[in-house]
């Protein structure tokens, strides 16, 4: 059920894109993304979204950064 219409074109066999089986790997970066409530999609899309919704620090790993280790 569609509660309103596309904004765009509705791409051509969309249904079927969204029905199709998954593999493990991308199940695991969908459950990836949704943990971290980061965009879900290639490297340079998910940059580029991130940065325009505010999302930058769901890209970063969590935590303080290591410090860099002095040298003898």
């Amino acid at each position: 059920m569609i509660l309103s219409s596309w904004p765009l074109p509705e791409p051509g066999g969309w249904v079927g894109l969204v029905n199709r089986a998954r593999t493990e790997q991308e199940v695991a970066a969908i459950r990836h993304s949704i943990r971290r409530g980061q965009p879900h999609g290639s490297e340079s899309w998910g940059k580029r979204t991130a940065r325009a919704l505010g999302l930058e620090s769901t890209l970063r790993p969590r935590g303080r950064p290591r410090t860099a280790t002095a040298r003898a």
